[in-house]
């Protein structure tokens, strides 16, 4: 166990070396590209663009055509037969009247060689000058030909000393002789000819490259040739120089247009040249970028493949470990630990400014001290947070994060405040909150972005106040959602619990603060709601059974009264008195006998234990069916039917037996309780696709009790019972209705009572089917699909299958 855990702790250090050396494979990376001399162009130039494309060449380019615009002026003025003259004279002079003097190059040569001046190496003045007597003698230049900035040379008059003088044609003559040596008496990549021709056939030819033709120039790499005849330019350079053309016509000693004037670079660059010089320097930085570029892929890809594998061993004593060790300063509270990193970052960064600022200056050039400066800073802020980040992970998987927090210790003990508080109250709180923070946070990134020149700290702050406000908003939908999530929970749970699941119980592990409690209190009604209705269908089910029993346990003797009342009726007894009491003993088992038959149907009706026989009716026919039967019984109380039936059958699906016993019960309702010498309406008729039958009478008795209560069981309209019936009749009717799939409905409007019940229509043809659509009111709704799927599928006899039937209920 003990070499396991080393062996482990060995792999922690091994990844920690490696992460390091990634961060400085990242950071000489990064540096590579940040000190390139084309940083800020992005990484297109690496692969679009050559060193002939770059502004370096065309900057270099157009200096140098400057130079040999500047030599053309300079051969004039210093050179005799293409040699250097020194006895030219180049200046006159007054020293007061008629006292002027003309003064050659070797003069003033000679003086300033008195004076201690003299050219470098690079062409450049130098010395320490000694002093003389005429040194604060001012002179006055007549006129100079030296400077070839200027055409005329009859230049106003100008007060300088001799040395002055003296200094200022030194220095021009350091420009000939830097410009003649680089370019004409030493080999170079830039070949240039500017070509004048005059009218009478004089040239004036200006090259350092007498044995190339123009074409040959033209075909060295890139070149510039404007011809003097022409408006247009010939060049293959990616920026043309804009000062070309009016050097030419400025320096045209014949005031003519037959001149042209040929610049080209040999891009094969066979002479150590600048141009060389800097195509090697930019190639150089190319490849150093593209390493650059590598450097920080190949860096990060291992920072990040490192800290994820550290990630997962960190805390973890050998592999596959449970576990988890933490170190003292992971004990401390999660914010003491924050604010213990934000502390030690800073101190850091404190001491990196008192010692790191002096070590960069001593070992980096001073134009990338801002760089290194800022290259020290975040790595310091990365150690910080890496570090703090590791601890943050132990804490997460030891599951300290959370639990050992200051924030969740307050928020425990304002548990039962926030409980307490509205819903409302406690919305609107937070929302104030959240509306401040963001604008706060929106304030403070606009004031930034006024800032026309940002620090790096600045920029820093506003990079990261943007990432926390969009970090802060998504943790607030998170929450929102969340929130929703929730309350999407509760709401599916007691839309379970109102459509019948009573056994429901939450999975309260999501939920918290209100929502939590308001799950626990949906557990315990669910729980109540469940243990009544297990009392209620116990309940039911107690009485079902006594019901049945008893209602068997009496059938018995009464089936022996019934034929012992009948086998005394037939000995004919001729006491009248004696068959008196036979009717009534007769009557009273009759009674008994529907009694018990109504217990026990009524009792199998709601409790859904019937065997039915589904069958094709026409609900007409049976209607007329039972009219007739109940005729007579009707005249004994002076009762007159009025109905009004369809003369077409009415078919819907239904048991003919139950069917019956539904249209009996509401028939007797009327017989019993309907006004004497009253009229009884029944009406049967079609509507919205369902076959309704309705039934209604004026009661003789007040009927002071509602529709739901009349379809219970043992009650009756007639309160005071002085008529037959045992109060099951509609009970059974409304039971035995929606057994079959139909609807039972009771209206009661004064004293008229009116009872309706309906059942889909079962259609038995397409033309049948196209009738009843045409009738107004009707209205099908998902079931025109049916009826498509029904025309699909007619036989040929024009007959529906009774697949297609069956189960079509509006």
């Amino acid at each position: 166990m003990a070499e396991e855990r080393n062996r482990y702790q060995r792999k922690k250090i091994f990844l920690t070396v490696m992460h390091v050396l990634f961060l400085v494979v990242t950071a000489a990376g990064i540096s590579a590209m940040y000190l390139n001399s084309d940083y800020g162009k992005g990484i297109s130039w690496v692969y679009d663009e050559v060193y002939e494309d770059s502004p370096q060449f065309s900057t270099r380019l157009e200096q140098d055509i400057e130079k040999i615009f500047s030599y053309v002026g300079y051969r004039d003025v210093f050179e005799t037969d293409g040699k250097l003259d020194m006895e030219r004279t180049i200046v006159g002079i007054s020293d007061g009247p008629g006292l002027s003097e003309e003064l050659t190059l070797d003069q003033l040569v000679r003086y300033a060689k008195t004076r201690g001046y003299y050219l470098d190496e690079n062409f450049t003045v130098q010395g320490v000058p000694t002093s003389m007597d005429d040194d604060d003698d001012e002179i006055t230049v007549d006129w100079q030909s030296y400077n070839p900035n200027f055409m005329d040379r009859e230049l106003e008059e100008n007060r300088m000393t001799r040395e002055d003088l003296a200094l200022d044609v030194l220095d021009h003559l350091g420009d000939y002789y830097s410009i003649y040596y680089n370019y004409i008496e030493n080999k170079t990549n830039m070949h240039f000819r500017i070509a004048y021709h005059s009218d009478d056939g004089k040239d004036q030819i200006y090259t350092n490259a007498p044995e190339l033709s123009v074409e040959e120039m033209k075909a060295s790499g890139r070149y510039l040739y404007i011809p003097g005849n022409t408006i247009r330019m010939e060049s293959n350079l990616a920026d043309v120089p804009v000062n070309v053309a009016p050097y030419l016509e400025m320096w045209n000693p014949f005031g003519n247009n037959k001149y042209y004037l040929i610049v080209s670079v040999d891009t094969s660059y066979p002479n150590d040249d600048t141009y060389a010089r800097q195509a090697a320097q930019y190639n150089s930085a190319r490849d150093n970028f593209i390493v650059g570029m590598a450097g920080v892929v190949v860096g990060m890809v291992g920072c990040l493949a490192t800290i994820l594998l550290l990630m997962m061993m960190s805390g973890h004593t050998f592999a596959g470990s449970e576990d988890i060790r933490l170190y003292p300063s992971d004990e401390t509270f999660t914010e003491v630990g924050l604010a213990m990193w934000v502390i030690c970052v800073f101190a850091c960064l404190y001491l990196g400014k008192l010692v790191g600022n002096r070590l960069i200056s001593l070992f980096f050039k001073e134009d990338q001290w801002g760089y290194w400066i800022k290259l020290m800073r975040i790595l310091v802020i990365y150690a910080g947070s890496m570090i703090c980040f590791f601890g943050m992970i132990r804490r997460y998987k030891a599951r300290t994060l959370w639990s050992n927090s200051l924030t969740k210790r307050v928020i425990d003990h304002t548990q039962d405040y926030r409980n307490r508080a509205a819903f409302a109250f406690g919305m609107g709180i937070g929302f104030a909150m959240v509306l401040f923070l963001n604008c706060m946070m929106i304030w403070s990134m606009f004031s930034m972005f006024l800032i026309e020149e940002k620090t790096i700290k600045q920029k820093m702050i506003f990079y990261a106040i943007a990432v926390f406000f969009a970090l802060f908003n998504l943790l607030i939908f998170h929450l929102m959602f969340s929130k929703a999530l929730q309350m999407d929970q509760l709401d599916g749970a007691i839309r379970s619990i109102s459509q019948g699941n009573t056994s429901l119980q939450m999975n309260l592990e999501r939920l918290n603060g209100k929502e939590r409690i308001m799950g626990e209190h949906i557990n315990n009604i669910s729980i109540g709601l469940d243990a009544a209705l297990q009392e209620k269908v116990k309940s039911e089910r107690l009485k079902a059974d006594l019901i049945t029993n008893v209602s068997h346990d009496i059938k018995t003797p009464l089936t022996s009264i019934i034929n012992y009342v009948d086998l005394l009726k037939r000995e004919h007894i001729q006491d009248p008195k004696i068959q008196g009491y036979l009717e009534v003993l007769e009557q009273k088992s009759q009674r008994l006998k529907t009694l018990t038959e109504d217990l026990v149907e009524a009792s199998k009706a709601s409790s859904g234990n019937l065997k039915l026989e589904i069958a094709d009716i026409d609900l007409v026919e049976l209607v007329q069916q039972t009219g007739g039967e109940f005729a007579e019984k009707f005249e004994r109380r002076h009762l007159e039917v009025v109905s009004h039936l369809p003369k077409e059958p009415l078919l819907i699906r239904a048991d003919g037996r139950r069917m019956w016993r539904i249209l009996e019960n509401l028939y007797n309702n009327a017989f019993k309780y309907a006004m004497e010498r009253s009229r009884i309406y029944v009406d049967v008729f079609q509507q919205n696709g369902r076959a309704v039958f309705t039934i209604k009478n004026v009661s003789e008795s007040p009927l002071n009790i509602s529709p739901d209560e009349l379809t219970e069981r043992f009650v009756r309209g007639d309160v005071s019972r002085t008529t037959e019936g045992s109060g099951l009749g509609l009970s059974i009717a409304k039971s035995l209705t929606q057994l079959q799939g139909g609807e039972f409905d009771i209206v009661i409007d004064g004293d008229l009572f009116k009872a309706v019940v309906s059942f889909p229509v079962k259609w038995t043809t397409i033309e049948d089917c196209l009738d009843k659509l045409d009738e107004p009111g009707t209205e099908l709704g998902t079931a025109d699909e049916v009826y498509k799927e029904m025309i699909e599928t007619e036989d040929s006899g024009g007959n529906i299958p009774k697949s297609g039937t069956d189960n079509w209920t509006q």
